[in-house]
């Protein structure tokens, strides 16, 4: 055994995880937003409403750092958005 052979600095880094698998593990919380926005099709009451639209965005944030990295921003975001979230202007 070699005592002045140099050794490795790091660590090997850890495979990264197949995309494919990365999104299967976001894919059951997406099965659940729209499963419950099937359920309440034309009733969703503003509270649950403003919910669902929570799970979606950690959905999209999530989506995005898989292929951007965890830091991501969006590219090109909207300068502004209406208030009801219909119109936005760049």
């Amino acid at each position: 055994m070699r005592h002045d052979a140099p050794q490795p600095a790091q660590r090997p880094a850890q495979p990264r995880p197949n995309l494919a698998d990365q999104l299967e593990r976001i894919t059951p919380r997406f099965d659940e937003l729209t499963q419950r926005a099937r359920l309440g099709a034309d009733r969703i009451p503003a509270a649950e409403l403003h919910e669902l639209e929570e799970m979606a965005q950690h959905i999209a944030r999530d989506l995005v750092a898989l292929f951007r990295g965890a830091g991501a921003r969006p590219v090109n975001p909207p300068a502004w958005v209406s208030a009801d979230g219909t119109r936005a202007g760049w």
